[in-house]
């Protein structure tokens, strides 16, 4: 068998393996340099010697880097035991051992800092969305308008070739952001284009621009794009998604990558504890929460207090708190209400609160609500038709209720389907 004709078995096999263009250069790349030091034009007549001789002379002059070694030891094998099926020794070329590889992310804090930094509508909105669902840059590059399932909240996500690979979780917070930016650039192709319209735009900007507001964001660590995707895995395990659940999902399964998620996700700690002591703790099994309607509504709520009683509500439905959550949930909707009733007159307020509560101090400012229990609130509310009947009724009847529940010390474990009609009976009345 000639060279040529090896080369392009190689080519079509990698091909249909769906490797990337990158991949297939530098497998082609080592296999042509091992052919050529045999100085074998039939390729079935090189053997273990030539590769022993070949390993020397790689390793002659000076030492190699695990980067430049691993592409020509994995090509030589791809093409000899693969595709010919011979039985090459390949371990007679030694493998450096590997450069630690990057494991810097970002806080949520700190992504928080760099985003607000980003001027430029585009190049936030490309951040974002990167880190909103887990995306490559070459992933972004190649994403099209209609890969984007709004009703669905999905995306599909492709890789170099174009071949959809993925489906992934859109937020309705990343959708909101997605619009504006739509609005404002008009895309015709690609989410993301380049300088021309209709072409995607390039890696080599994206990282560009990446650097240009890391800079400006003052966040002083050693990140790239990349580290938007570990940023992506390591707060999904803070919010308590499964580590292998989340690479599962992005169809990471490589063990190099799976070695560092790992210790991103749980680096080494020492410890003084043991399983003996919690032995007789129940434990749940963990069941995901979907919040992704609770975050759409986050997206549009612009008051601080209720902003953050949402989130923190938000964060612990992610946790499978769930009575936590209920808590919090319960208290932007009292905040809410009370923001109601202050769009009314003080003195039409107060004059009513009366005929409930006749102890009541006057309100003057939402902070005074404090002294009022929720179903005076929730009465008042309804007397000056800021809320109809039937609402009040079943806000203190079955959402009150489960949150005195959930709130109070006890046994009370509500089931996880009581749980969601609450969130949905809140959002629902209220939102």
């Amino acid at each position: 068998m000639t060279p040529e004709l090896l080369y392009q078995k190689v080519e079509s096999k990698l091909r249909s393996d769906d490797c990337s263009n990158s991949t297939i250069g530098l497998y082609l790349s080592g296999i042509k340099r091992f052919i050529s030091y045999s100085g074998k034009d039939n390729i079935l007549e090189i053997s273990n010697e030539d590769l022993a001789k070949f390993s020397r002379s790689l390793f002659k002059q000076k030492r190699l880097k695990y980067g430049t070694v691993r592409p020509i030891k994995f090509g030589i094998n791809y093409a000899f035991n693969i595709v010919l099926n011979q039985d090459l020794d390949i371990d007679l070329i030694p493998t450096p051992k590997p450069k630690s590889v990057q494991k810097e992310y970002f806080t949520k804090k700190e992504l928080s800092k760099f985003f607000a930094s980003i001027e430029n509508i585009k190049h936030r909105s490309i951040f974002q969305f990167m880190y909103a669902t887990g995306l490559d840059v070459s992933e972004l590059a190649n994403f099209k308008i209609t890969d984007i399932d709004s009703k669905n909240k999905k995306i599909k996500v492709r890789n170099v070739f174009g071949q959809i690979v993925r489906e992934t979780y859109l937020s309705a917070s990343i959708l909101e952001i997605l619009r504006r930016y739509f609005i404002a650039y008009k895309p015709k192709k690609f989410l993301f284009e380049g300088a021309k319209k209709g072409e995607p735009s390039s890696d080599r900007n994206l990282q560009h621009s990446f650097k240009i507001s890391l800079k400006k964001s003052g966040v002083n660590k050693n990140l790239t794009t990349r580290s938007l995707k570990h940023s992506y895995v390591k707060h999904l395990t803070e919010d308590g998604i499964p580590l292998n659940s989340v690479l599962e999902h992005l169809n990471i399964k490589a063990p190099e990558s799976l070695r560092l998620y790992t210790d991103i996700c749980f680096p080494t700690v020492k410890y003084n504890v043991s399983p003996f002591d919690s032995i007789l703790i129940e434990n749940e099994d963990f069941e995901f929460f979907d919040t992704s309607d609770l975050e759409y509504i986050l997206s549009k709520v612009s008051d601080k207090e209720e902003h953050e009683y949402l989130q923190e509500g938000i964060y612990c439905f992610k946790a499978n708190a769930l009575r936590a959550g209920v808590v919090f949930l319960w208290t932007a909707a009292v905040y809410k209400i009370q923001k109601k009733c202050l769009s009314q007159s003080l003195g039409y307020i107060n004059t009513e609160l009366k005929k409930i509560y006749p102890k009541a101090k006057d309100i003057k400012v939402i902070d005074d609500f404090e002294y009022i229990k929720d179903e005076f609130l929730l009465d008042l509310a309804c007397n000056i038709k800021v809320i109809d009947k039937t609402i009040k009724e079943e806000l203190k009847n079955t959402c009150l209720d489960l949150r005195n529940k959930c709130g109070h010390p006890g046994r009370y474990k509500p089931k996880t389907q009581k749980i969601k009609a609450f969130v949905e009976d809140i959002i629902g009345m209220l939102y």
